[in-house]
């Protein structure tokens, strides 16, 4: 059997052999069936018994946090015999900002380290939960691979806690934004972070309901213990098999709860991903309210400054501006007074409409550096301008 691209192998003081896989994987029966005719080297030295659980981890590098999501196919060829042959949909780093995470990939230098890094924490983390997983009692390799099968499915569930860890942060984090009048508060970010988190969740969600359809691939090797499984889960499936106890084999039980951890881990992550579309339709909700409130505010000064521009205008063309201006007599500069009202109303307008946070200031300064400006244009134009 060909060695996967990006093939990474630990065998030391007999330790599990890793190797990791890029890129996702669709199992097909007849690649399946024939490496159960391998080892877990991969040589036709003695048959293996198989099978396929989803992985999720998340695991800290440097203080950079990784999700790691895929399937990881258990091979055993001898008791205490194991490789894990990992195929990795993806790995996410958490970026610099809080809680928001990118897929790694080989398009830069700087991608190529950082999978290099991950990849061997991953494998770290594989041999550790396999070493914590050895059994003095194995009798057998579907026994042993049915114990695997159960640590390796139960420690991705429990990943689960971390994953929603991350998605409370960014709700937190939503919440913060949300509750801020100023650009600062863009939610751009926070979009990009869920709509990633949405995939990692869909993906590992899709790996963990295939490996509950497939039964973890237990007919390769015991078609018999794969129907009276399934008579057990569905007692309305017409075969002829007797329904599974834990007399049938003596792994039943580990597969059982190697399953059982699956479907929760199928659920908790479905269950996620109904949690982050109701945050985007939140983000999409507040977006939708800061662009009407914007528009308001955009009306608002329009308006202001019409008003602003409207009452001189209407005041020079009711008196003729040859009658006012220029402004060298008494009564010329009280008749100019209807002109300024009209801009320090529209200057008290434009302070009371003023919207809260620190856009507030920039509407105050440019409202009295616009009355200001114009009261100073209009008073110097008509002290200078000579009579008609």
């Amino acid at each position: 059997m060909p060695s996967p691209i990006d093939t990474r192998q630990i065998n030391k003081d007999g330790a599990p052999i890793v190797r990791i896989q890029h890129g996702m994987k669709r199992f097909l029966f007849a690649e399946m069936e024939s490496r159960t005719f391998l080892d877990c080297l991969g040589e036709s030295e003695s048959p293996s018994v198989i099978r396929v659980v989803p992985l999720l981890r998340v695991f800290t590098i440097a203080q950079s946090r990784f999700i790691a999501v895929g399937n990881v196919r258990i091979v055993v060829s001898g008791v205490q015999q194991v490789a894990f042959e990992v195929f990795l949909d993806g790995i996410w780093k958490e970026e610099t900002a809080r809680d928001n995470f990118f897929p790694l990939n080989r398009e830069s230098p700087a991608g190529v380290d950082e999978l290099d890094r991950s990849t061997s924490a991953l494998e770290g983390l594989l041999v550790e939960s396999a070493s914590a997983q050895s059994n003095n009692s194995v009798t057998s390799n579907e026994f042993h691979v049915a114990f695997v099968s159960k640590g390796v499915a139960e420690d991705s569930r429990n990943a689960i806690t971390e994953v929603r860890e991350i998605r409370y942060g960014l709700e937190l984090h939503l919440a913060e934004t949300s509750a801020k009048s100023s650009v600062e508060g863009s939610q751009r970010s926070i979009v990009s972070a869920l709509l990633q988190l949405g995939i990692i969740l869909g993906r590992g969600a899709d790996n963990a309901r295939e490996a509950v359809r497939e039964g973890l691939w237990v007919f390769l090797t015991d078609s018999s213990a794969y129907h009276s499984y399934r008579v057990l889960q569905d007692p309305g499936i017409i075969n002829n098999a007797v329904p599974a106890t834990e007399f049938s084999r003596t792994w039943m039980k580990l597969h059982d709860a190697a399953i059982r951890q699956c479907t929760e881990l199928r659920g908790q992550l479905d269950a996620e991903c109904i949690s982050v579309h109701a945050l985007l339709a939140a983000a999409a909700a507040v977006s939708s309210s800061r662009e009407a409130d914007a528009q308001t505010n955009f009306n608002t000064l329009a308006a202001v400054a019409s008003f602003g521009l409207g009452i001189p205008a209407l005041v020079l063309a009711l008196y003729g501006a040859d009658r006012l201006l220029p402004l060298d007599t008494l009564p010329r500069q009280f008749a100019f007074l209807p002109v300024a009202a009209g801009l320090v109303f529209a200057a008290i307008l434009a302070v009371m409409r003023s919207p809260t946070g620190k856009r507030r200031r920039v509407w105050l300064l440019g409202a009295g550096v616009a009355l200001i400006a114009s009261l100073a244009l209009l008073i110097v134009a008509g002290m200078i301008l000579p009579g008609a």
